[in-house]
């Protein structure tokens, strides 16, 4: 996928974009130091077209072109399956970088709009990830729900895991941070096993 508008193109990230993705995530994301050092960006494998559910989904944007400066970014992968074993079809939204300079012209919401295209087109049925709290108000205006700060979200219904098990559990973001989510069906039944914030299932 490569797309290009009047001052921007936006692509599948890859090798050759990690120097830039590592500065900008110096730059706007301070407090993710695992994304600071391009070399675990190639380490990790943090690329991926989000064909499947399993699959990362990594973007960048270019303003100007294809060899233009890149000012923004957005990473998301199955963190639930690579952390806990959890097979549902859910996508965190790990990291959304948006250069200052670039702010305000709609590019993160574009970027988002592509992810949840992607989601779809995948059989992803939520959305969701951590908000640091000067985020918070970005992540209600594009209809993300949010848990207070420090609370933790529950399975709502037993996930699967790889394992074939079916479990409950909690998770509780980094100090301070909110989850937020956001589903991307309301046809009953078609949700087997989501997430929500504790407070709300109690």
């Amino acid at each position: 996928m490569s797309e290009s508008t009047a001052d921007d193109h936006v692509t599948f990230a890859g090798p050759a974009d990690t120097g830039e993705m590592a500065q900008l995530a110096r730059d706007v994301l301070p407090f993710m130091g695992a994304l600071h050092d391009d070399e675990s960006w190639r380490r990790f494998r943090r690329f991926g077209q989000g064909k499947h559910a399993s699959d990362q989904y990594t973007l960048v944007v270019r303003n100007g072109g294809p060899g233009g400066h890149l000012v923004g970014f957005v990473w998301v992968d199955p963190a639930m399956l690579i952390d806990h074993n959890i097979t549902e079809p859910w996508w965190c939204i790990n990291a959304l970088a948006i250069a200052p300079d670039a702010r305000g012209q709609g590019r993160a919401a574009a970027l988002l709009a592509r992810v949840e295209a992607a989601a779809r087109a995948a059989g992803i049925v939520l959305l969701y990830g951590q908000s640091v709290p000067e985020a918070r108000p970005f992540w209600q205006k594009m209809k993300f729900s949010l848990g207070n700060p420090d609370e933790a979200v529950r399975t709502r219904g037993a996930a699967m895991l790889t394992s074939g098990e079916r479990v409950n559990g909690t998770f509780s973001p980094s100090s301070g941070d909110s989850w937020f989510l956001r589903y991307l069906t309301d046809v009953p039944g078609s949700v087997r096993s989501g997430l929500l914030p504790v407070s709300w299932t109690n």
